[in-house]
């Protein structure tokens, strides 16, 4: 901590200098000292005068020099140097090149001018100005003079200008009189800043210090006052700009929510409203304590070094942290592989580092917006507020604890809760002594205030409420008391799961679930009416509430996370003192938030068993609505297009079928062949006066029991004219219709059976990029064979192009008769599908599973691979070439992964059973996936 505080005392502070006439410097630093004597003797033996001749003599020692110094500080950073110290070093290396290029105009090329100027200042601006250059970073400076820019200010410009431009800085310049910084100032915050953070450098201090003198006299009253509120309504919109979460997935550094940009904006602020000197000066204001600075420095170190190490890596100015870089910043970071992932380590410590720098930073412009007042002022206050009672006052909208009554939580912990209820209840926001009064108060969160029954109904009281429970819970996490009255919480605080599919942290991930849920009270989108609806509906919305807090708790452990949640979650409630019923239902949620998912888009919708299994699991109508709900709200919250209209149509078709279950019961004493000879009767009756009854009947009895008992009679009607058509003498006959709301269409391919076939219209489909989400295959037993492909546009909405479908029918016209090849075509539209994958940098285990269990009929083999253009080929080609018949194939994606569902048999029609046959089908797969067909 000392050398923090050491490399602190250089950063963030901007002085003012001696006001007396003549030249001065930056401070004669060893850095300093060490570029004078390495140019000295060249310097003075350069001719006097000659500005170019001079800078070409010296280009080369200099560009020698700073790439040693360059070098020196890199090794630093790579020796573990904290991130202050290195941009420290980094700012006096860079006042060093500037303050001693400005004695060398003073001494070789300004001789005969000093006589007939009134001087300038070159003076350091924005990051620079306080002392903060990464390595990447430009240099901001500004030339100012008092009036008029005479022909000494010109050849110092020139003079520095180019030499720093020759050495290969990037370089922000302006060159101001006084006056014209001042106006300024006036016309826009970007200068009004880049002002306030100006720091003498070199040159004339008596203009710098006047300029200085002039700047603050006009910062004061309403102008401050108007600084500070464009300030912070800049830092909102830049907060929603770059995602308005500290919790994002691949976060900026810089200019996201708890980066770096927020302390300067506390600092900003803190400047304009205090004249803070230095950052030291935080606590002796009373915006921060002496605890809270300490604080704030090891966060600000951290991202620095951070900050470094992305600048170092990508050779420059770079501030976000994707997913690619994550890896290589946390190894050179320190931060290795163990029972955690290094970069799951890694980037837990940045989100902590950065949330508590976002919120120290919020607390430093609160206290700056929230000015002391007077004795006077604190009587008026206290008899303005108006009691809302438990010793709490209301005041300008905000909830405050007056002095009188600061020991209000101590005579009665339990308000530690009833405030947050207050705040709900009246939508009001904590002042900042709220705030600070329940932060020194958590530890009287103990065990016997968690299983205290008072307790337990304001905090359902709480979550019952129909908006701002994620709001409230949110401000309750950043106090601590969510995590004190669920300790177990903690284990899930700023937790990563390293992939491209969770967009934020695991804590974070569940107030966004809370958000998504209460969205649904105001939504007007059409596709959602029907979540809304159940939503409004739920007899007990704290089950699904709680079950929304607590369904990730047990990740952080390895696998199996959900095994452990339901016990940790269990364990939880039973201490709140929650009925056994309630913690059943919420039990069976936790348990379950990922397996309504998993049925809908990786099983068959249409096998009766597994519906009538799932119904059994789930009991009751009102666990299948909260289920419903909370399956559709943990997609949802995973981040951005990962919830689909299509797995909004799956998840619903399960939702209705299984309710349907619930609410007639299960059929009993009804075997499968008897409900199939009903359907078939009905079927015929209402088709057989536009195809005739024996016509209908031939087409029944030529399918399996399975199409009898799933297909609907417009289906079926649909199926018979393409049979007509095939019979025609079409060789193959195509339908194609759009579903918008539901985020699919739906192609209908008939032609006689062949083998290939399924591999072929797959084929041509991915040619035409068309995106494959699920496929069904009915076979006649006269040869005769449907498929229908429920596709979409790659984007999550039907494909409605009408061009698109005509190009596909026309170039699957000529694949089903072989006169051109599904590879031919690929190739000619789309070569790199069928060849070896590129290698990526973390590339995905491709993992493939067979599973006998789950359907009476066919083989279900899962396969989880790296998502590319193309891979369903490459498995459907695959599959057809070791003669695997498939009859359902549901395709996912979860960004980067692609989980795809096949149910197979044998080409005699039974299941795939021997290990061995299991093996070589398996190393065909990964070696297809792996390398490619082309």
């Amino acid at each position: 901590m000392a050398d923090l505080v050491r490399s602190l005392t250089r950063l963030f502070r901007w002085g003012s200098p001696d006001p007396s006439p003549g030249v001065a410097y930056a401070p004669d630093t060893a850095v300093a000292q060490r570029f004078w004597s390495a140019l000295e003797k060249d310097a003075l033996a350069a001719p006097p005068q000659d500005g170019e001749t001079l800078r070409h003599t010296l280009l080369p020692r200099v560009k020698q020099f700073i790439q040693q110094e360059r070098s020196q500080i890199e090794a630093a950073h790579r020796d573990g140097a904290g991130g202050l110290e290195v941009v420290a070093l980094h700012t006096d290396l860079v006042d060093a090149v500037i303050s001693q290029l400005f004695r060398l105009a003073e001494e070789l090329l300004l001789r005969d001018l000093r006589d007939h100027t009134d001087g300038c200042a070159i003076v350091a601006l924005g990051g620079y100005g306080r002392r903060e250059l990464n390595p990447g970073s430009d240099v901001d400076v500004m030339f100012l003079y008092p009036r008029r820019a005479d022909e000494y200010v010109t050849t110092v410009l020139h003079h520095v200008l180019y030499f720093l431009w020759d050495l290969g800085f990037t370089v922000g310049h302006s060159c101001r009189s006084q006056g014209d910084a001042l106006r300024m100032m006036d016309a826009d915050i970007i200068a009004f800043t880049s002002m306030l953070e100006a720091r003498f450098l070199a040159g004339n201090s008596g203009v710098f210090a006047e300029f200085q003198g002039r700047m603050w006299r006009n910062l004061h009253g309403r102008r401050v006052q108007q600084y500070i509120a464009d300030k912070l309504e800049e830092q909102d919109r830049r907060h929603q700009k770059f995602g308005g979460s500290v919790y994002l997935q691949e976060p900026n550094v810089k200019e996201g929510p708890g980066g770096l940009r927020d302390f300067h904006v506390a600092i900003w602020i803190a400047r304009a409203r205090h004249r803070l000197a230095e950052i030291t000066g935080l606590s002796s204001l009373n915006l921060l304590t002496p605890v809270e600075v300490a604080q704030c420095v090891q966060d600000l170190d951290f991202l620095l070094r951070v900050r470094n190490e992305l600048h170092y890596l990508q050779g420059g100015k770079h501030d976000v942290l994707s997913l690619q870089i994550q890896v290589p910043v946390a190894d050179n970071l320190g931060y290795h592989d163990g029972p955690k992932y290094g970069v799951e380590q890694f980037m837990q410590q940045y989100y902590r580092r950065a949330g508590g720098l976002h919120l120290l930073s919020r607390r430093v412009t609160d206290r700056c917006v929230e000015r002391p007042g007077s004795q006077v002022e604190a009587v008026m206050k206290k008899l303005r507020a108006r009691d809302i009672g438990d010793d709490f006052v209301e005041l300008n909208r905000q909830i405050h604890i007056l002095p009188a009554q600061q020991n209000c939580f101590r005579d009665d912990p339990v308000r530690l809760l009833k405030i947050f209820w207050y705040r709900q209840e009246m939508g009001y926001e904590l002042s900042l002594d709220a705030k600070e009064a329940i932060r020194s108060h958590l530890d009287l969160i103990d065990d016997p205030f968690r299983r205290s029954n008072r307790a337990l109904g304001f905090f359902l009281a709480i979550l019952r409420a129909p908006r701002g429970v994620a709001a409230t819970l949110r401000q309750m996490h950043q106090l601590g008391v969510l995590t004190a009255y669920i300790p177990e919480f903690a284990r899930i605080g700023c937790l990563v799961q390293f992939d491209a599919y969770h967009r934020y942290t695991v804590d974070e991930h569940t107030f966004v679930l809370l958000d998504c849920l209460e969205a649904l009270r105001e939504t007007e989108d059409p596709r959602l009416q029907e979540f809304r609806r159940i939503a409004g509906e739920l007899r007990k919305p704290e089950i699904l509430k709680l079950a929304v807090l607590l369904h990730d708790v047990g990740k952080g452990d390895g696998h199996g996370h959900v095994e452990r949640g339901v016990a940790i979650a269990e364990e939880v409630l039973a201490r709140l003192g929650l009925p056994p019923g309630d913690i059943a239902a919420v039990s069976f949620l936790v348990a379950q938030h990922l397996g309504m998912a998993h049925i809908a888009e990786r099983r068959d919708l249409d096998d009766e068993r597994l519906i009538i299994e799932f119904a059994r699991q789930v009991k009751n109508e009102e666990l299948l609505r909260m289920l419903y709900l909370l399956t559709y709200l943990d997609i949802n919250a995973v981040g951005p297009q990962v919830w689909t209209d299509w797995k909004g149509t799956l998840l619903w078709e399960l939702f209705i079928k299984t309710h349907t279950i619930l609410t007639r019961g299960v059929p009993e004493g009804e075997e499968e062949h008897r409900r199939a000879r009903n359907l078939r009767a009905a079927l015929v009756a209402e088709l057989g006066g536009e195809f005739g009854a024996e016509l209908i009947g031939q087409h029944l009895d030529l399918m399996p029991i399975r199409y009898v008992l799933n297909t609907s009679s417009a289906k079926v009607a649909q199926h018979l004219k393409l049979i007509e058509r095939v019979r025609r003498g079409e060789p193959v006959a195509l339908n194609w219709t759009t579903y918008p709301l539901a985020g699919y269409s739906e192609v209908l391919v008939c032609a006689s059976a062949a083998p290939g076939r399924f591999s072929n219209v797959v084929g041509t489909l991915t040619a035409h990029g068309i995106n494959i989400l699920s496929a069904q295959l009915f076979s006649r037993a006269d040869g005769v064979m449907i498929r229908a492909f429920q596709v979409s546009d790659g984007r999550g909405a039907a494909l409605e192009d009408e061009t698109v479908w005509q190009r596909f029918a026309q170039d699957l016209r000529g694949v089903i008769p072989g006169q051109i090849t599904v590879r031919e075509l690929i190739k000619t539209r789309r070569r790199d599908l069928l060849a070896k994958p590129l290698p990526r940098a973390h590339e995905i285990q491709t993992r493939v599973e067979f599973d006998n269990v789950v359907s009476d009929r066919f083989t279900v083999i899962d396969i989880r691979a790296q998502d590319r253009l193309g891979l369903l080929y490459v498995i459907a080609s695959t599959l057809s070439g070791l003669d695997v018949d498939v009859s359902l194939a549901k395709i996912a994606t979860e960004v980067d992964q692609a989980v795809d569902v096949f149910y197979v048999t044998e080409k005699d029609g039974h299941k795939v059973t021997e290990p061995e046959r299991m093996d070589a089908i398996r190393q065909a797969l990964v070696h297809a996936i792996a390398e490619g067909i082309a």
